[in-house]
């Protein structure tokens, strides 16, 4: 099915925010049998919206636009949308008792301006918002379907999901199969080397290289399923040390898994992650199980008096070194009893760095039963890029680890 997407904010086009919508949605169809193969981003704007309207191209099937669906004075898109395809909005008193309902049950009164949102049209279809107030619009003309949702992304996604996605994909004539196999340790390149020699035997297969800062994303679809399978098939043992996850899952997500398959608990010593690795953790619902806390010990003395590292260590080897990071990691270890203690310490930059010591150089710490690790790294001159490459080496040595792979 070919797909238009019409994103509509001011805000999009002066730089205020960046549309992150449309690249979720441009994957996201791919899989429901759809690909989007035309795209503008327009004004909130009566005579911009009906143009963009006016100007997909003949060959689309149904177009989606986000944008301009709230409550506040400059969200017009339902008033273009409601003129352009000849329908009336009729007042939904229903759907405005159960909006009163939800704002009362959080002690709020609900504005009067949210009254446009309990709207519905007399030639059309409303489209459930699971976690909002304002619903989405369907409406149809001779030439294509329009979907019509609010730009916040929550919101955008849990109406593609439950409702615009599974719609497309019974009305699609084609099943476009789609994997992503997300890994960590190795660069692109490297990662190329890996499995080219694989992939040349797949020409029905699209194998796509998404590098990041923390790793490399392979997306493979096909429309034949068979090459696909056995393509994965394939690509699976070649890069199993790197792989961790699919499509959504954090290393964190696979980390914890893994914790919890070995019935293993960690803690976490940090000094220039100030605390991010014990966050991804928490990210994850259940990390409690395995996740026992941990110490952001930014100073020496905080490394000294808590962790008890020796001054001696501190004094003749320095903060960023492998012997403090070794002591971090076992001192976090014993004082909160647990099977895993993992520590960071290191120049994050962009200030700090000397020729010997420079900007970018990390220690990380793995302490278990039975020994301790360090692991040295250089990174980047960027500060947030270290602590975010740190927090993700930090995760990966642990992964490893569990997997007897370190």
């Amino acid at each position: 099915m070919k797909i238009a997407l019409i994103t509509i904010g001011t805000e999009l086009l002066n730089g205020a925010r960046t549309d992150t919508n449309a690249a979720w949605m441009g994957q996201k169809v791919i899989s429901a049998g759809g690909v989007i193969e035309w795209h503008m981003t327009v004004s909130d704007d009566k005579e911009a919206i009906v143009n963009a309207l006016d100007a997909v191209p003949q060959s689309i099937h149904t177009v989606l636009c986000t944008g301009g669906l709230g409550p506040t004075h400059d969200d017009i898109t339902p008033t273009v949308l409601y003129d352009y395809f000849d329908a009336k909005p009729e007042f939904d008193k229903s759907y405005w008792t159960l909006l009163t309902e939800k704002f009362a049950a959080r002690g709020r009164t609900i504005p009067e301006s949210n009254r446009n949102q309990a709207m519905k049209p007399d030639k059309g279809e409303t489209i459930p918002n699971p976690v909002g107030s304002a619903r989405g619009l369907h409406f149809t003309n001779n030439h294509y379907d329009c979907f019509a949702m609010p730009g916040v992304p929550a919101e955008m996604k849990a109406m593609m999901s439950g409702t615009i996605l599974p719609w497309v994909a019974s009305k699609s004539k084609v099943k476009h199969h789609i994997s992503v196999m997300r890994t960590t340790g190795i660069m692109e390149s490297a990662l190329y080397e890996k499995i080219d020699s694989i992939i040349k035997n797949y020409p029905k297969v699209q194998v796509a290289f998404l590098p990041r800062f923390t790793g490399v994303d392979l997306r493979i679809s096909s429309n034949d399923e068979a090459d696909f399978k056995d393509l994965i098939d394939q690509i699976s043992p070649a890069i199993n040390k790197y792989h961790f996850g699919g499509d959504g899952v954090g290393l964190e997500d696979a980390v914890g898994d893994l914790l919890i398959q070995r019935n293993k608990t960690i803690a976490t010593a940090e000094s220039c992650t100030g605390g991010l690795i014990g966050d991804r953790f928490t990210n994850v619902s259940g990390s409690s199980a395995y996740y026992k806390g941990g110490i952001v010990a930014y100073s020496n003395d905080v490394k000294e008096n808590i962790l008890g590292v020796k001054k001696e260590t501190l004094r003749f080897f320095g903060a960023v070194s492998e012997e403090t990071a070794l002591e971090m990691a076992k001192g976090v270890r014993q004082k909160l009893k647990t099977d895993i203690g993992i520590s960071t310490t290191g120049i994050a930059g962009p200030t700090g760095g000397t020729g010997e010591k420079p900007v970018g150089l990390i220690y990380v710490g793995l302490s278990f039963d039975g020994g301790e690790k360090a692991y040295k790294f250089t990174f980047t001159p960027s500060r947030i890029t270290n602590k975010l490459m740190t927090s993700q080496a930090a995760l990966n040595i642990t992964r490893l680890f569990l997997l007897n792979e370190s």
